[in-house]
């Protein structure tokens, strides 16, 4: 499966690069970070075991057949972006998240709640939108908040712009962690 470079863009724009997930194999997620594990403790009070779910910086996901994309949260569109960082050739834009020597990088294969999403297969993709009818603004905003990653062996995650926490960042999180805030106010398109 050849892969374009697509630049970063909201979700439902990308839905083909979602598309062509599926029956893909998942082999690393990366977390990179711009404060150090000192700050993330004792500014941000994170416990460690949270460092590559719920840190500052994108995410990259690597697959079996060499693609590469990343994804990351943007606050002012209230929204997921996503990018082609690797063809599967290698082919790339010009920069590099993973050549980032400013970020400091936390692998799932470290983190026992994350690690057992490597090495599945995708089964399915599905983008999550928040609505509301009381909150005009998020009606306005491609309000795109995560999307979800379902695998071969019945798992799951979702890159989120905050759906654990109800804040800005961009988090991975669980079905079953999504933050109370968003029931009944979240519509799954699935994209394949």
């Amino acid at each position: 499966m050849a892969t374009s470079i697509y630049d970063v863009d909201i979700l439902s724009n990308l839905t083909g690069l979602l598309a062509s997930l599926v029956g893909r194999k998942l082999v690393n997620i990366v977390r990179f970070n711009y404060v150090s594990e000192k700050e993330l403790v004792e500014d941000y009070y994170m416990d460690p075991k949270d460092f590559f779910c719920c840190s500052l910086g994108p995410f990259l996901f690597y697959f079996e057949d060499g693609l590469v994309i990343g994804g990351i949260s943007d606050s002012g569109q209230n929204t997921v972006r996503m990018w082609v960082e690797k063809k599967e050739n290698g082919e790339h834009s010009e920069w590099l998240q993973e050549e980032d020597e400013e970020a400091v990088p936390f692998y799932a294969k470290d983190y026992d709640d994350w690690k057992i999403y490597l090495n599945q297969v995708v089964k399915s993709v599905t983008i999550i939108k928040q609505t509301s009818e009381t909150h005009p603004m998020i009606m306005s905003l491609p309000s795109e908040r995560g999307v979800l990653f379902e695998f071969e062996n019945g798992s799951g995650f979702i890159m989120s712009h905050g759906l654990n926490d109800h804040s800005d960042d961009t988090t991975l999180v669980k079905m079953d962690r999504i933050h109370p805030f968003f029931e009944g106010n979240l519509i799954y398109i699935p994209v394949a």
